[in-house]
């Protein structure tokens, strides 16, 4: 199921914080959105599991409004993990994936044998088959970060939306996650910090910069020396990762501070030109 975001923008406490952002997934594709800090990527997940409504613009899920939606109906479609988790779940393990069911559920209706294989099937798809019976509230920080994927995979949607989810998640269950995802093959929009495993896993990225679209396209013609310039302040040169070919960013760790607008290194590459961006930015419509 494809998403549209159309001319996005989003103001909080009367501040605009998201202005004009139009990006998409098409359907299958997996998105990454990328930005320093503040960039605005967290709001724009935000809208699309409709934590925010927007200001002006629209997001669109298989050509629908996510606004005109139910609730229901909009979690049938849509299975978020979001930063915000909320306090702890005095839940076992599997009642809280088991929660992913409940679009699905009337009113006081039981689980039944589906609602179970499809649980069982998400806690092993994220490593955790066998810990059914832990409390959520006693697990560590990347466990919990796995369980709450099993729920958003037990709700069977047609799009993920993750913000930053391998936070908390050593090295191995990174790995895991991005091939869990990749074979998942289900529209996903994410963000992640991790320029190198946004490279990896995302078919399309999205720049973000101080609320506003500056980049989009396929990771090697957007995850340029020039870009990461100017939108994170780095040196940085990008070759080719020796066992996948994918796109790898090789930081220079060594020198200090951060390349200011205009102010160009010593091989002479400036800051990108924001107003120009890199790769191509969707089209409209």
């Amino acid at each position: 199921m494809r998403i549209a975001i159309e001319d996005l923008e989003v103001s909080l406490s009367g501040r605009t914080v998201v202005s004009g952002v139009h990006l998409v997934a098409e359907e299958g594709e997996i998105a990454g959105l990328v930005g320093p800090n503040g960039s605005g990527k967290s709001t724009v997940l935000r809208t699309v599991y409709r934590y925010l409504r927007p200001h002006a613009g629209r997001v669109l899920v298989g050509g629908t409004d996510i606004t005109s939606l139910t609730a229901a109906e909009s979690a049938r479609r849509v299975a978020a993990l979001p930063q915000e988790r909320g306090s702890d779940f005095e839940l076992s393990v599997r009642a809280v994936v088991a929660m992913g069911r409940t679009p699905y559920k009337r009113a006081f209706a039981g689980e039944d044998r589906a609602d179970a294989e499809i649980v069982a099937a998400a806690l092993a798809g994220v490593g955790l088959a066998g810990a059914e019976k832990r409390r959520f509230s006693a697990l560590s920080g990347g466990e919990r970060q796995r369980v709450l994927l099993a729920r958003a995979l037990a709700q069977d949607p047609q799009v993920l939306v993750l913000d930053e989810p391998t936070n908390h998640l050593d090295v191995l269950h990174q790995v895991e996650l991005l091939a869990l995802l990749r074979a998942q093959r289900r529209t996903t929009l994410l963000s992640l910090h991790d320029l190198n495993a946004a490279a990896s896993l995302c078919d399309r990225l999205h720049v973000l910069h101080e609320g506003a679209l500056v980049a989009s396209g396929p990771p090697r013609e957007v995850l340029t020396p020039k870009l990461l310039a100017g939108v994170f302040g780095v040196r940085a040169a990008v070759v080719d990762h020796p066992l996948t070919g994918d796109p790898l960013i090789a930081f220079d760790h060594r020198t200090p501070g951060r390349l200011r607008r205009g102010e160009e290194d010593e091989e002479g590459r400036g800051r990108a030109d924001l107003s120009l961006g890199a790769g191509t930015l969707p089209e409209r419509g």
